[in-house]
């Protein structure tokens, strides 16, 4: 009689896994793309958040929905800490109440991958492999899972260099061509800072340390997800760090806005930053159109990497997504039309990781507002050169902890050197995580 039991008991298990696997959440091996757009049906939902929730919804969905006219998109605009709380919580809940495509920023993707591994649908079986070689090694790298797979469409980034004053600089005689690596522009900055009596540059977080880390191809973590923080490049960046402190160069600037003021008010001559810099600084300092340029950011050493990148999303597909043939194809199209990609930039300021972009004419138009430069194009030729890094499920902990440390270093005078050994001992302690040395 209990062998009877036993095997009426697993025969209903197997039907309720055979339900499970037979849901929303069917391999996306048993799905296929339509060659013919109309054949694509259904509804989705997105969330994104402010200015990509803006692109999607009215740059994007116009375009799509005259190729594809059977599918219904519905775009939430989600504040980006609601995203991530609403994800969580409906990965935690097995995948309930998760919308068909979500933003995710690439250092966030691995934050969920690290505890759902199948949180999000495998992109490269449904096609989107074919696009791999239409964007940096750097971008698709950071959006693929262990097997290689990519897990999200790829869509902006944000290439870096440093955004200069150049009225300041012609004042006091600087050639920013003659700026090749980081001891010339402290050289440079010795000359402003001694000429207006101001700073060089502000900093109020571990950006700064971020973009030197990888444009040495090093990052907090390996690739085998061991905290590095106290690699000879970590080393080298925080030696120049010291430099700058040293010579009177560098500011703390507390917060966002306190960044923001300290470039409108002149207090600073340049940022070394990311791109989507322009539309903050368009936007809320009007009155220096003309007074603002571009240069590379300088290399540790002559010839070397002067490539980085600060910041960037994607469009995942949460795997229990009822519609991913119309997910797919929508997250297909926002990250891979060229003129959708032009938009995201003229009208939003979102610079497209899409490599074809590039070629497009307003890369090479001049822009007033920067000195009548080929802003654009500038940090447009960076982006193939962006070292691959490897943005763990640790990656908010470690900005946290490395941030704390940054504000020790410029408010109460820790040594550079310091703030690497003990960003080390906390980052165990709090993550867990072995290091590399």
């Amino acid at each position: 009689m209990r062998k009877k039991y036993a095997f009426i008991l697993f025969f209903l298990f197997t039907m309720v896994l055979g339900a499970c696997s037979n849901s929303s959440s069917t391999s996306t091996e048993d799905l296929t793309i339509p060659d013919n757009p109309e054949d694509v049906k259904g509804d989705i939902t997105v969330w994104a958040w402010a200015l990509e929730a803006n692109y999607l919804e009215k740059d994007v969905l116009p375009a799509f929905n005259k190729k594809y006219p059977n599918v219904n998109v519905k775009v939430e605009h989600i504040g980006v800490d609601q995203v991530y709380q609403k994800v969580s919580a409906g990965l935690s809940a097995g995948g309930s109440g998760l919308p068909d495509v979500v933003q995710v920023e690439n250092n966030r993707i691995h934050s969920f991958t690290e505890d759902f591994p199948d949180a999000f649908t495998n992109l490269s079986s449904l096609g989107f492999d074919k696009h791999e070689s239409e964007f940096s090694k750097s971008k698709i790298d950071g959006l693929q899972d262990k097997d290689g797979n990519i897990i999200a469409a790829p869509r902006d980034l944000g290439p870096v260099g440093v955004i200069y004053r150049t009225d300041i600089f012609e004042e006091v005689g600087i050639d920013p061509a003659s700026i090749e690596t980081w001891d010339d522009y402290i050289e440079a900055g010795k000359k402003v800072v001694a000429h207006t009596g101001k700073a060089f540059l502000g900093t109020d977080s571990d950006g700064l340390l971020r973009i030197m880390l990888q444009q040495q191809g090093s990052y907090y973590f390996t690739e085998d997800d061991k905290l590095d923080l106290t690699s000879d490049a970590a080393k080298k960046a925080v030696d120049v760090l010291q430099k700058m402190k040293d010579a009177g160069l560098i500011i703390y600037t507390n917060n966002w806005d306190g960044q923001v003021a300290a470039m409108k008010n002149g207090e600073v001559a340049t940022q070394p930053g990311a791109v989507w810099w322009s539309g903050t600084m368009i936007e809320q300092m009007p009155e220096l159109s003309g007074k603002w340029g571009m240069f590379q950011l300088p290399a540790f050493e002559e010839g070397g990497g002067r490539a980085s990148n600060d910041g960037g999303s994607a469009l995942a597909i949460p795997s229990k997504s009822d519609n991913k043939v119309a997910a797919y194809v929508f997250a297909e199209f926002a990250s891979t039309d060229v003129d959708s990609q032009i938009k995201a930039l003229t009208n939003r300021g979102l610079f497209p990781a899409l490599l074809a972009a590039y070629e497009e004419p307003i890369f090479s138009e001049e822009q007033e507002y920067f000195n009548n430069q080929t802003f654009f194009k500038d940090f447009a030729d960076t982006v193939i050169d962006i070292p691959s890094v490897n943005h763990s499920s640790a990656e908010l902990e470690l900005r946290s902890i490395m941030t704390s440390q940054m504000e020790a270093f410029l408010l109460e005078d820790k040594p550079a050197a310091q703030i690497l050994e003990d960003g080390k001992k906390q980052a165990e302690q709090q993550t867990g995580l072995a290091s590399s040395n």
